[in-house]
């Protein structure tokens, strides 16, 4: 059975040099693309053309949120159309982590509505991923999960251990969750993909010259917005006729592609070029931050906000129509040369925190100089009245709030399912050290209700 190597990246890793990647043996990257119907991974668009362009295999994965609201097919839905139009050589995956407190069963049959709505809204085949100790207490034998592929994490050496649904089966595995790779400066989860991974069950990927399928609708172009070429070099081809060609400079366009050595191109690689000296070594120099869009929003009132212009917002983000964005969609907002917004006060970052017993939302909303409004539409809540001890919430806070040096993630109640690993991946924390400031020994043993620092 062929393996390749992987990666599967999110906002969490930053920027990434494709090129170093590629470079690095990697052959595979999954790419999250939303979770719920709130959330869009606002550099989607931005790895995807990375890796393709380096001829990397591309894959997606949506972050799955059990509950009655949204339905499972509404996020099915949400999924596929944020994916719509880009060309995927993967099956099309579920990230199956939470229960959202729901039953053994009652999961497992949100799982299965969620992967039936995405392969009729698709066309395309799917897959699941979870980790090994959620797939031994937390899902249901019997309703059919185990007909579709499973993407299993377990971090060990000798292989995934067996669960109770797919047995010893699986066509991809993520084995570390702290990897290093080159271009990558976040610690990075590592995968080895297998032939059943992949659309139409290619035997040979890295030569295989099928092309990739494609979800059906019209893709968000950044060309379109942007100005951007795709440019594939030919016989005699240099960078500085390249650039003479399209009015640009060699150093833009060995930044723009991370070129080593720029008297080394060679026939057929795709090079990214901005006609006309459209600095994107700029762009890049002055992107710092975050913001999600509120009720009310348009991009002129944030970029008024931000002290910058639509045209640079809707650039940065690929957004062919300005007119057109969403609550809760998350945007790149660039600054000026030194860094600094003039609006401070609303630079938003999000963080997450722990439901304590005793917590509504309205304390914490109190607590992080927020509203229980915000609270609620960020993390998808229906009822605010209903909320939980253990409950993971994102927060919305600003870098001038009063929260400055609040320990978000103080504590955690372990509950029934949780290993450590989910935990770490959960909280977006480092495993080792989750082990070490717990003084855990035996890393299978932790009981619900146990309290953990995070």
């Amino acid at each position: 059975m062929a393996s390749y190597r992987g990666i599967d990246v999110s906002n969490w890793s930053g920027y990434i040099n494709w090129r170093e990647v590629r470079d690095a043996g990697i052959e595979v990257a999954i790419i999250q693309a939303s979770e719920g119907t709130f959330y869009r991974d606002p550099y989607l668009h931005e790895f995807y053309n990375g890796a393709k362009e380096n001829g990397i295999k591309v894959g997606f994965y949506h972050f799955f949120n059990p509950g009655s609201s949204p339905t499972p097919s509404e996020q099915a839905r949400y999924f596929v159309d944020t994916i719509r139009g880009l060309d995927s050589d993967l099956k099309l995956v579920l990230d199956l982590e939470q229960t959202g407190g729901l039953d053994n069963y009652e999961v497992t049959r949100q799982a299965i509505e969620f992967l039936e709505e995405v392969k009729n809204y698709s066309g395309l085949d799917v897959a699941v991923y979870t980790y090994t100790n959620f797939a031994q207490y937390n899902l249901y034998e019997g309703l059919g999960l185990s007909e579709y592929p499973l993407w299993i994490a377990q971090l060990s050496e000798g292989g995934p251990s067996p669960n109770p649904i797919w047995g010893n089966k699986y066509v991809a595995w993520q084995y570390s969750d702290t990897g290093r790779v080159r271009g990558i400066n976040a610690s990075t989860d590592l995968d080895l993909i297998y032939d059943g991974m992949f659309l139409d069950d290619r035997e040979d990927i890295p030569k295989e010259q099928k092309q990739p399928q494609r979800i059906p609708g019209t893709r968000q172009e950044p060309s379109t917005q942007s100005g951007v070429i795709y440019y594939t070099v030919q016989e005699g081809d240099t960078l500085t006729s390249i650039a003479q060609k399209y009015d640009t400079t060699v150093h833009e366009i060995t930044v723009t592609n991370s070129i080593v050595n720029p008297n080394l191109i060679y026939v057929g690689e795709v090079l990214k070029v901005y006609p006309g000296n459209r600095s994107i070594i700029k762009r890049k120099k002055v992107f710092t931050t975050t913001y999600i869009v509120q009720s009310g929003d348009t991009l002129t009132s944030i970029a008024i906000k931000f002290d910058t212009t639509v045209q640079a917002i809707a650039e940065l983000n690929d957004l062919q129509n300005p007119n057109l964005i969403y609550v809760g969609e998350i945007l790149k907002i660039p600054t000026n040369s030194r860094g600094n917004l003039s609006a401070p006060s609303s630079r938003h970052y999000i963080k997450t925190y722990i439901v304590q017993s005793g917590d509504t939302l309205t304390s914490i909303a109190k607590k992080f100089n927020t509203t229980a409004d915000k609270i609620a539409l960020l993390n998808n809540i229906t009822n605010p009245n209903l909320i939980y001890p253990g409950q993971i919430l994102k927060i919305e806070t600003s870098i001038n709030s009063s929260t400055r040096g609040y320990n978000f993630n103080t504590m955690y109640t372990v509950q029934k399912g949780d290993t450590l690993l989910g935990i770490s991946r959960k909280l977006d924390v480092d495993y080792k050290e989750l082990i070490q400031k717990n003084d855990i020994t035996n890393q299978n043993l932790i009981y619900p209700g146990e309290v953990l620092k995070i």
